[in-house]
């Protein structure tokens, strides 16, 4: 029986969408009939791409699979079969049957670059490059290819950026993103990391012009708008950071981030009851988030609604044993004055802070809550090591150095309680402004 090259050909361009497919109709051509044609495989191959026509994908693969039982070293029947499943979740899968294709016909360049498309999915960036290049080196004109390779090329570069930003070497990482956005890379990811590579080093001016340009190319994506108004709060820009967080719920009024931000904002504004509120519907959405939950008990601790938060930070202890900042808020809720904590209370409170530490060791509220509780309890040395890492982690919270200037006036180091209330009094004034 022979295979209607013709009609299958028709056909695979009607249901396969996008460049990865456009070799089929060479593939099919190419076949030598005397090999292909007079095969039992290709009437499940035939009525693999009938079904796939239909829409009926899973119908489309279990011909395909029936092909590729019958004729195992047969190229075309690996090569559809593995473009059959690109098309769903089963991509590694789908790589094994284009890379087994290749190993039959090497020099298949319509097979190799739905293999780079495939790789470059699941960010496989080396493989899909050499695949690409190779495909080049073969058919310079190939427009697809050389349009994949920019991809991966920007993806690759991006992917070293976003792992220099999150070694803390912010500078090295604004580097590589400036290196693509004087390419003039219109990928609005780039600038919403090149703001915030601004952001944590102190440039507030250049950190908003970068994520006004990421917001310019995808106006409709709600994370831009809750990462601007993350950075704008932390640069205690309140009513400019409430306007973003406004416009990220206009376009996805579930959207977690922005949910949790506008708790924070909440509180800013004093509305403690709303916050609760806030935070209560980010743990409904999202049960995985830990931060969720931890932020739902201090909404709730600042309430006075004691029980409540004792209540959630117990539940975010069970199922997030390896979350430092929940340990972190509920010591701080065990030494809160409204709940008049004993000696009881207090040793929990410092076992749960000295777990937080231990989980990690850059929390600058249980250095703090821990070197204020020994500086109560006359133990101001023991009070310094505490409190100079808190304000060392957080230079801007007027409180701890305020805690600071009262351990070194304990210890007679009064040029160092100076300095430390000078500091206190400028961040103090500050909060007025």
């Amino acid at each position: 029986m022979r295979l209607r090259v013709s009609a299958v050909a028709i056909s695979a361009v009607r249901w396969i969408k996008g460049p990865m497919f456009l070799c089929l109709l060479w593939l099919l051509l190419a076949t030598p009939a005397s090999k292909s044609v007079i095969s039992a495989a290709r009437q499940h191959v035939e009525r693999g791409y009938a079904l796939a026509q239909s829409g009926d994908l899973k119908a489309a693969e279990a011909e395909l699979r029936q092909a590729v039982r019958l004729a195992p070293d047969d190229a075309i029947a690996l090569a559809v079969l593995g473009m059959v499943l690109s098309q769903g979740p089963n991509l590694e899968e789908a790589n094994t049957y284009l890379e087994g294709a290749l190993r039959l016909d090497a020099g298949d360049a319509g097979t190799r670059y739905n293999l780079a498309v495939n790789q470059f999915r699941l960010g496989r960036l080396e493989a899909a490059q050499a695949n690409l290049d190779r495909i080049l080196k073969q058919k310079p004109d190939h427009k697809q290819a050389a349009s994949l390779l920019d991809a991966v090329k920007v993806k690759s570069k991006y992917g070293a950026a976003l792992d220099q930003y999150q070694a803390g070497h912010f500078a090295e990482s604004q580097a590589l993103l400036e290196q693509m956005t004087n390419a003039r890379n219109r990928d609005p990811k780039v600038f919403s990391l090149l703001a915030w590579c601004h952001h944590r080093q102190d440039r507030a001016e250049a950190a908003m012009a970068a994520m006004r340009q990421a917001i310019e190319l995808a106006p409709a994506d709600a994370t831009l708008y809750s990462n601007a108004a993350q950075i704008l709060l932390e640069n205690r820009s309140f009513q400019a950071a409430s306007g973003a967080v406004t416009k990220a719920l206009e376009l996805a009024p579930d959207h977690v981030p922005a949910l949790k931000l506008k708790g924070l904002l909440d509180i800013e504004h004093g509305d403690l009851k709303q916050a609760v509120a806030s935070f209560q519907r980010t743990v409904e959405l999202d049960g995985a988030d830990p931060e969720a939950l931890e932020r739902l008990g201090t909404a709730q601790r600042m309430l006075f609604q004691y029980p409540e938060a004792a209540a959630t930070f117990e539940k975010g202890i069970a199922r997030f044993p390896a979350y430092a900042r929940i340990y972190e808020a509920y010591g701080k809720l065990l030494l809160d004055p409204g709940v008049h904590p004993d000696t009881a209370a207090e040793t929990r409170a410092v076992a749960l802070l000295e777990k937080a530490l231990a989980l990690d060791a850059s929390l600058p509220q249980a250095h703090y809550e821990l070197g204020k509780l020994l500086l109560e309890n006359g133990k101001a040395f023991e009070a310094l090591r505490h409190l100079e890492a808190a304000a060392k982690l957080d230079p801007r919270n007027s409180a701890t150095h305020l805690a600071l200037a009262n351990a070194y006036r304990v210890l007679g180091r009064t040029v160092d309680q100076s300095r430390e209330l000078k500091l206190f009094r400028e961040l103090e004034g500050l909060k007025r402004r």
